[in-house]
């Protein structure tokens, strides 16, 4: 009998949404972006140009209620799309409890809303 060994690896749930967001990636301009999934341990978003993985950027993530979130992240990952623009995927390194909160309520919110 054949048996799933595969686990999810993701602690907090994803959800689809669009917000904004600005990347600070190090020694180069600010980088405007949309949230396209966002969990409490990161974001996927898509921008217009690539940052580099395992770059360490700073991030400002406006969430639809107005709240700012600020937090730290690395790229985890960078694809070019179709269109030319990247799709890049961000891991927080560093973001207070409370903010990982705001953001575990607001994911639970638009799950639950659809």
């Amino acid at each position: 009998m054949y048996e799933n060994s595969l686990t999810e690896k993701r602690q907090f749930s994803r959800a689809s949404v669009e917000c904004e967001l600005t990347v600070s990636p190090v020694n180069l301009p600010v980088l405007p972006a949309t949230v396209i999934n966002l969990s409490a341990s990161g974001i996927y978003c898509v921008c217009s140009r690539s940052i580099g993985e395992l770059s360490r950027v700073n991030i400002v993530l406006r969430l639809n209620g107005g709240e700012d979130i600020r937090a730290r992240s690395v790229v985890i990952r960078e694809e070019e799309l179709y269109d030319g623009s990247y799709g890049i995927g961000l891991f927080f390194t560093r973001i207070t409890e409370q903010e990982r909160k705001i953001i575990i309520e607001y994911t639970s919110d638009m799950e639950s809303t659809g």
